[in-house]
């Protein structure tokens, strides 16, 4: 079963899907009013977008969650180190606090997740606070959607922000399939879309592992969660030639911090579109 090209999961620094996390910078310390203003736990914010692969400054605009907003502040926590000392200890924090606040792995979810840190003028004059903050995103890899409400519980019950089918926009090849994907944008599976989200592999590495090693594996892995979710043994999965598996991920500074998670998702053709899940 040919895997299509690892776009997206760019472990190796090439992702065009994800924004990579960016240092700290320098930047104007806020006014007694603005940072009395900065969102604690369950407050949300507005003004500025989010990207997945955040870990950084930002300006922090505090709206109450019934409003209009961009991401969602799930946990408050104190830095040992200066802000550009990404550290995988924050990292799991900000996972472990998403996971129980959504009520799954978010991975499975329309989410994201960013960390927020004082700026370095911040950090000199005291700033030691960094923010876990939850996103609905607009498509895979990409920055946080405005949106309205909470995203607690997300994943419990039924689960109105689990992953399912995918609109995927790209440019199609020769030979009928994709010679680039742009984006996988959730859509309902009433409508027509070429993509289902699938499963989610983790590696268990500490380290990052030899690029054509990482490839096998997630494809093994991807290949397996949609045989299973089609109903099919590999070998017969493997055989078929109407759809490939597509995996999303990260890259090396979040692999290094603990993020070592992919997301599977099986495409048909670019004019092959389906109106109802393959889930078997």
């Amino acid at each position: 079963m040919l895997i299509a090209a690892m776009v997206l999961l760019s472990l190796a620094g090439c992702d065009g899907a994800a924004s990579p996390a960016v240092e700290a910078t320098p930047s104007a310390s806020p006014s007694p009013s603005a940072a009395a203003a900065r969102p604690g736990v369950g407050m949300c914010h507005t003004g500025q977008s989010m990207s997945v692969y955040d870990y950084k400054a930002v300006t922090l605009n505090a709206v109450d969650c019934a409003e209009s907003h961009q991401a969602e502040i799930i946990r408050v926590g104190q830095l040992t180190s200066p802000p550009e000392n990404k550290t995988p200890e924050v990292y799991a924090d900000c996972d472990t606090t998403a996971r129980e606040y959504v009520g799954g792995d978010w991975h499975e979810g329309r989410l994201g997740l960013a960390i927020v840190v004082p700026s370095t003028d911040e950090w000199l004059k005291g700033a030691r606070e960094y923010r876990c903050a939850l996103f609905e995103f607009a498509a895979d890899g990409f920055t946080s959607k405005a949106r309205t409400g909470t995203l607690k519980d997300g994943l419990r019950g039924p689960r109105p922000l689990a992953l399912s089918c995918m609109d995927v926009l790209g440019v199609p090849d020769a030979q009928g399939w994709y010679q680039e994907i742009t984006r996988l944008v959730p859509i309902d599976c009433g409508q027509p879309h070429n993509g289902e989200f699938v499963g989610l592999y983790t590696g268990t590495a500490t380290t990052i592992p030899d690029m054509n090693k990482l490839i096998r594996e997630v494809t093994q892995s991807c290949n397996g969660k949609a045989a299973a979710f089609l109903g099919q043994s590999e070998s017969k999965f493997a055989a078929r030639t109407d759809v490939r598996v597509y995996p999303t991920g990260g890259n090396q500074e979040w692999w290094a911090l603990g993020d070592r998670t992919t997301r599977c998702y099986i495409l048909t053709a670019p004019d092959h579109r389906m109106t109802k899940s393959l889930k078997a």
